[in-house]
């Protein structure tokens, strides 16, 4: 057996109901094309390669991209990659396949670098048309929360800028091995249509940036560095709210808006 390497927060799936599970919540079809990060030693990657009609399993670990590649060296619809998944975009890895994208990414991430991935996948527009992914459950809510919840935070306004996301269920800490100190969720996240102009997206997440970095301040004075603080209480009351409000009570659309008018004038 291949020992786990805690450099990489490696952590893998030991049932292999569980491993059917995530593979059925992320409704594959004989016409996808799949990304999996991290595969480990190939729980998710067998079920997979039965579903979809391409895999591109990508491993950091050379011991177990190895030990994988040879398991499936008979199957020419399934690729087994060594390297960091963020070392290029996900279109250059599909690229070096001669693969066109989108590709659905799904995948048990590894806890160190769960969250750059599935940032990268809702960011690169056109190369992944939805993730399912085994994540930290705190990482996890805090990429579904809501204005208001405990877990909402800079990271929820980022990502619902790019997607629609959702916890879909959670695993106990024995459905790995090495057991993790922490309860996982599966994670689905949908990038969304380009449903507002680019800069002005830009603009409203370093608004919510700054206003989460002060985010014990009001927002006029979390914002005072990037705008007039009587300026934002104005438009913040034109738009409803109240002035004394702060950077977790208010949702991507409010940020969006306020972010418009504080460049209209």
């Amino acid at each position: 057996m291949i020992p786990a390497r805690k450099r990489w927060g490696q952590h893998f799936l030991v049932r292999s109901e569980t491993a059917l599970r995530i593979v059925e919540a992320a409704r594959i079809a004989s016409a996808d094309t799949v990304i999996e990060v991290g595969p480990g030693d190939g729980a998710l990657t067998r079920p997979l390669a039965d579903q979809a009609g391409r895999l591109l399993a990508i491993e950091i670990d050379p011991l177990r991209a190895d030990a994988l590649e040879r398991e499936l060296a008979g199957r020419p619809e399934v690729r087994v990659r060594r390297g960091d998944v963020l070392e290029k975009p996900f279109a250059s890895w599909l690229a070096g396949e001669g693969w066109p994208p989108p590709a659905v990414l799904v995948s048990n991430l590894p806890y160190n670098a769960a969250t750059p991935i599935l940032v990268r996948a809702i960011e690169e527009e056109g190369s992944i048309s939805r993730a399912v992914a085994t994540v930290q459950k705190e990482v996890a809510q805090r990429f579904a929360a809501f204005p208001g919840a405990d877990a909402y935070g800079y990271l929820s306004v980022r990502a619902a800028a790019f997607a629609r996301a959702r916890v879909l269920f959670d695993l106990p800490a024995g459905a790995f091995r090495p057991r993790p100190k922490v309860t996982s969720s599966v994670l689905e996240l949908v990038p969304r249509p380009e449903w507002i102009d680019p800069q002005l997206r830009a603009r409203a997440l370093a608004l919510a940036s700054l206003a989460f970095r002060f985010r014990r301040k009001t927002l006029p004075n979390a914002l005072s560095s990037a705008a007039d603080r009587s300026r934002v209480e104005r438009e913040l009351v034109a738009l409803g709210r109240d002035p004394r409000v702060r950077a977790e009570e208010l949702s991507l659309d409010d940020y969006v808006a306020l972010a418009e008018r504080l460049d209209a004038a």
